[in-house]
């Protein structure tokens, strides 16, 4: 709840700039989902990896000033704990365990050489398809299977639209947004209304032509997803 406080003061601090909001937003979403993962780790199995990712976002966000440079921080630092995740939710099934060193190879030569918002990009490119996996080891009884595979196909095709990295990130971002609602929900039938009233949020939100915009609600609203599911664990393992 901590977080939740300083979450809702920080954005309050920087109304007027939606860039300063945009690295509220990345930055506590990446805190949260550090947090989700060592609760998550009840054996502590990953306690150490997951550390060094606090304690590398931390350093990141002392030196970080330039608004590409923090969102690198954030994407990047949400990348390494989801696929801590993975790891974690995903513990003994070898094909699972294939692809997220498959990604992991893909993202780090992709970003050998790219710019900032490319890095961004590749990075939330990347985390979609290990929250995805996340999310179909969490769906047991495969209800919500249909429901998954829409949200990665919208992934898939807007994909092959993008025509530039700010649309490649909007697009990861979006669909990690609409994973997490599906994440929520299997986590506990009890939050499910909570996660609609996100969910419709985003979509009134969605009507922005702006970029920035919409990169500062994507961000908001996986970090109140991920909040949510945080704050309430019990049906999760």
């Amino acid at each position: 709840m901590q977080l939740w406080r300083r979450y809702l003061e920080q954005y309050a601090d920087h109304e007027g700039s939606v860039e300063e909001q945009v690295v509220v937003a990345s930055y506590h979403a990446a805190e949260v989902f550090g947090l989700l993962a060592l609760t998550l780790d009840r054996q502590e199995k990953y306690l150490t990896l997951t550390q060094q990712r606090i304690s590398f976002f931390d350093r990141g966000s002392e030196q970080a000033r330039a608004f590409a440079d923090c969102l690198v921080n954030g994407t990047f630092s949400l990348y390494n704990h989801i696929n801590t995740l993975a790891h974690l939710l995903t513990d003994g099934n070898p094909p699972a365990a294939d692809l997220i060193r498959d990604v992991d190879q893909q993202v780090h030569s992709r970003v050998e050489s790219a710019g900032q918002t490319d890095r961004a990009a590749a990075a939330l490119a990347a985390a979609f398809p290990l929250l995805s996996l996340v999310t179909i080891a969490m769906d047991r009884a495969n209800t919500v299977t249909g429901a998954i595979r829409q949200v990665e196909q919208r992934f898939i095709g807007a994909s092959a639209q993008a025509v530039s990295a700010q649309d490649r990130l909007l697009n990861g971002l979006y669909r990690m947004v609409e994973m997490m609602q599906l994440f929520v929900a299997l986590s506990d039938q009890e939050l499910l209304d909570q996660a609609l009233q996100i969910a419709a949020r985003f979509q009134e939100e969605d009507r922005t032509r702006d970029p920035m915009l919409k990169m500062r609600n994507g961000f908001c609203r996986l970090f109140e997803l991920g909040h949510l599911v945080t704050t309430h664990l019990d049906e999760i393992l």
